[in-house]
């Protein structure tokens, strides 16, 4: 074989097979596909020159050295030198001469960054920005021409009622101002009330036991008694029965518990305490160291026993209120109006009257002679004054029942 066809052999077998050689538009060939078989090179003969197969090497060589074959395996570069008449020793040379394959790293194909959302944003801002705008306009507008007004109208009205008001509450002090000055005057003259003034019905009563029976007569608790009227009777009967001494503060209140064993009880020691306190406080009650007023106060006992000094008690009675002049002019003027001598005479006076006139006649005419019926009311007989009369007033009471009956209220219908 000829230099020449040598040449065009192994130009031949260093074309990039279909299955060495991907497609630029394809970087992700298969790694294990293998290439289909090439053509069967054709054999150097045995005396071709050390050129051929250096010149071989270098095309060999410049074929791995192609980036396509450099991203192929090593199993499938091996396969291709060895079909393209590359022993095994050249084979492992040229791949040891080839430097260190790189991984492969694949193309970028990061996924494209979403729009941005700035301009809706920016719009949804101005948006809100503008209904604010409007809605405080429009509210701004309502407030001016609606509740404004109205508001100053209320404002306007509660002034002049509140003034109104003020006006009123000033002359109505000015006449309770006045009202009180003419009371001032006019209570001046008027009759004082009476202090620690006893009831009608326990002033007339001297002893415990009427007032009790009073009280009881009336109705009345213990508790409702006066408590000046249950003093006032309980020293009245210690002097009774002690010679007229004074019962000093113990006898005194175990007099009252004798008559009224209510006092010792839970519920009546309030009333207790409240009977004290008008014992002590009420002006009408004197205490004296002296069991009697004629008996001479003993000496002041010493420091020590101060403290239990025992009281005796008397009643002295309120002195009577002088009667003012108005009490005295109305009581002048009363006597100068004569009184009336005309008896009060009943609306039934006439008809007890007429009854007992009638009475009297039906009992005179009880014992008078007997005259036949038939006689007495005939029509030609002339009959006495008195048959007239009492025909007159049977009449007139009939005529009197008739109207009465006429004339009365129908009762009244009950409604089944």
């Amino acid at each position: 074989m000829s230099k020449e066809d040598s040449n065009s052999n192994v130009g031949t077998a260093t074309a990039t097979p279909p299955a060495l050689a991907p497609s630029s538009g394809s970087a992700d060939t298969p790694q294990n596909v293998e290439p289909p078989t090439p053509l069967p090179p054709s054999v150097p003969p045995p005396n071709s020159e050390s050129e051929d197969r250096t010149d071989l090497l270098a095309k060999a060589r410049a074929f791995l050295h192609q980036p396509q074959v450099q991203r192929e395996d090593l199993a499938s570069k091996r396969r291709f030198l060895a079909d393209k008449g590359l022993n095994e020793v050249e084979v492992e040379g040229l791949l040891r001469e080839m430097p260190v394959q790189r991984p492969v790293v694949p193309p970028r194909s990061y996924p494209q960054p979403p729009p941005s959302n700035l301009p809706v944003l920016l719009l949804g801002v101005a948006r809100l920005f503008s209904w604010l705008v409007g809605g405080a306009a429009a509210l701004a507008f309502i407030y001016h021409r609606i509740l404004l007004p109205r508001v100053t109208e209320t404002s306007l009205a509660r002034n002049s009622i509140k003034s109104h008001q003020l006006s009123l509450l000033y002359k109505l002090n000015t006449s309770l101002a006045a009202l009180k000055e003419s009371q001032t005057e006019v209570a001046a003259v008027m009759p004082k009330p009476e202090s620690y003034k006893e009831p009608s019905v326990s002033a007339a009563c001297a002893s415990l036991d009427a007032l009790l029976k009073a009280a009881e007569q009336q109705g009345d608790e213990v508790s409702r008694i006066y408590a000046v009227s249950l003093l006032r009777c309980a020293i009245a009967d210690f002097r009774a029965g002690a010679g007229a001494r004074n019962p000093n503060t113990a006898e005194l209140f175990t007099l009252l518990a004798g008559k009224i064993p209510w006092l010792v009880s839970e519920e009546g020691r309030s009333f207790e305490n409240h009977i004290w306190e008008t014992l002590s406080t009420c002006p009408l009650f004197v205490s004296t160291a002296s069991p009697s007023p004629d008996d001479i106060p003993e000496a002041a006992p010493p420091a020590t026993d101060r403290n239990q000094e025992i009281l005796y008690w008397s009643y002295t009675p309120p002195e009577p209120v002088p009667p003012t002049a108005i009490l005295q002019s109305l009581s002048r003027l009363a006597a100068t109006i004569p009184k009336s001598s005309a008896e009060n005479r009943s609306p039934l006076q006439h008809a007890l009257q007429a009854m007992t006139d009638f009475t009297g006649y039906i009992s005179s005419q009880m014992y008078a002679p007997y005259v036949p019926m038939g006689t007495r009311f005939a029509p030609g007989v002339a009959m006495g004054a008195v048959e007239e009369e009492v025909r007159k007033e049977i009449r007139t009471l009939k005529g009197l029942v008739l109207n009465r009956r006429t004339f009365l209220p129908s009762p009244p219908v009950r409604s089944q």
